[in-house]
């Protein structure tokens, strides 16, 4: 990982003073069905972004308002004593790993968004709302 931070467009539903926790833990869900599917489908999944400008434009694609973007800290999430798995999808060797070649959406979608996606939890600790959408 190249970068300190990562940033993610909250769920509405998302406290971070609470931390964040993917919707279903348990998911049997592949990281390219995540991908693919988006929200539609719960997952182990919690996708984030390495940019800012990243995540702000795929929070102008929400519907709900406001939105809210955290900051997750990265080197407090790996120095913490939780277990968590770290996927960077900007690497094009972990894209080929977890998305089939002809998977064009799903390979557009972790580009322009600049997709790393975590697997496991981030606690309230590693997180601060970075911006506000309207």
């Amino acid at each position: 990982m190249d970068t300190n931070f990562l940033y993610r467009v909250l769920r509405p539903d998302e406290v971070p003073e609470f931390g964040i926790n993917a919707e279903d833990p348990f998911s049997q869900r592949t990281l390219e069905e995540h991908i693919s599917y988006g929200s539609r489908y719960s997952s182990k999944f919690i996708s984030t972004s390495k940019s800012l400008e990243a995540a702000i434009s795929f929070a102008s694609m929400s519907r709900n308002r406001p939105v809210r973007i955290v900051r997750i800290d990265v080197t407090k999430l790996m120095s913490g004593s939780h277990c968590i798995q770290i996927i960077d999808l900007t690497n094009p060797y972990v894209v080929n790993e977890h998305i089939s070649m002809d998977n064009h959406i799903a390979r557009n979608w972790v580009d322009k968004f600049q997709e790393v996606v975590i697997v496991g939890s981030i606690p309230p600790q590693c997180l601060k709302i970075e911006i506000v959408v309207q």
